[in-house]
């Protein structure tokens, strides 16, 4: 008979399990911020809460850092120790960084002295993190690498979100946004919703003017695409913004009555640096077809 693995699973922390909303086991690897010569490292040396405090003392725009080898090679000696035979990762989506494929690419090189997988998640955020926790659920339950990379691609393939960018100027720091259009935004209250491409990069789906408005029309894309669906969680992200992510979710109980769950997460400040403060986001996840309860 064929020796059961024992699968451990890892994962950046971009993928929000720092702040999740159900218990798990999973060793994250961390990535760092940098505020010029400052560095942070995302949630040891700074929390969500601060980071995004810190944002609205300062004009510098933050950059921050894949996780180091030394990283992935800690997390992995953790599940070792755990008696894991096989790890799963799970980066940041391959759209938003190169890291996830070039640590891939090399996993013959590492030597890691485990069966060492990465699954895309082509997504970030709790999205990412449900991914590994539907991981480490299947894998507790003795399925196998191929039936968890399976489950974990339906489960991206039923996950849609839509953020509502509230400053503009990192978009154009970070080259999705050209200097004159994010300009001509801020003059023009243009508040862009962008969203995850199939490939799992950010794409700007619409642009709409005022805030408000804009959360509008994120609403109303969850309202049509869920329509038939019925299993599904509702999901609300924020950077900085908990209040009025609050009210968004108490808006979405009354007129999505019908999801399983409705959940309010900040996104990781590995991600925020990335996308600023005052983000508000709306989506969803289908759980329709999945192998096991989340």
């Amino acid at each position: 008979m064929e020796k059961t693995k024992k699968i451990g699973i890892t994962a950046d922390c971009s993928s929000n399990l720092e702040y999740a909303p159900f218990k798990h086991n999973i060793k994250i690897t961390r990535t760092c911020i940098y505020f010029d010569k400052e560095q942070f490292v995302d949630g040891i040396d700074i929390t969500a809460d601060d980071f995004y405090k810190k944002l609205l003392t300062t004009d510098i725009i933050p950059t921050t850092s894949a996780p180091t080898l030394q990283e992935v090679v800690k997390a992995v000696e953790e599940c070792k120790k755990e008696g894991c035979d096989t790890v799963i990762h799970f980066p940041i989506s391959f759209g938003l960084s190169t890291y996830g494929q070039n640590l891939k690419q090399r996993i013959d090189d590492l030597d890691l002295g485990v069966d060492f997988h990465v699954i895309n998640p082509n997504t970030a955020c709790l999205m990412q993190g449900y991914q590994a926790h539907l991981a480490e659920i299947m894998a507790a339950k003795n399925y196998s690498i191929e039936e968890i990379e399976q489950e974990c691609h339906k489960l991206d393939l039923q996950t849609k979100i839509y953020f509502v960018v509230d400053d503009l100027k990192y978009l154009v720091k970070n080259g999705r946004l050209s200097s004159f259009k994010g300009y001509l935004g801020s003059f023009m209250k243009i508040k862009p919703i962008i969203t995850f491409s199939e490939d799992g990069k950010l794409i700007t789906r619409e642009q709409v003017r005022t805030q408000r408005k804009a959360i509008e029309r994120c609403i109303e894309h969850l309202i049509e695409e869920t329509k038939d669906k019925k299993d599904f969680v509702v999901l609300v992200a924020h950077t900085g913004n908990y209040e009025n992510a609050v009210l968004i979710r108490d808006h979405l109980k009354k007129i999505v009555p019908n999801a399983k769950r409705y959940e309010i997460f900040v996104i990781p400040p590995t991600v925020g640096a990335h996308v600023g403060n005052g983000i508000l986001g709306v989506g969803y996840m289908g759980l329709e077809g999945i192998k096991v309860d989340l």
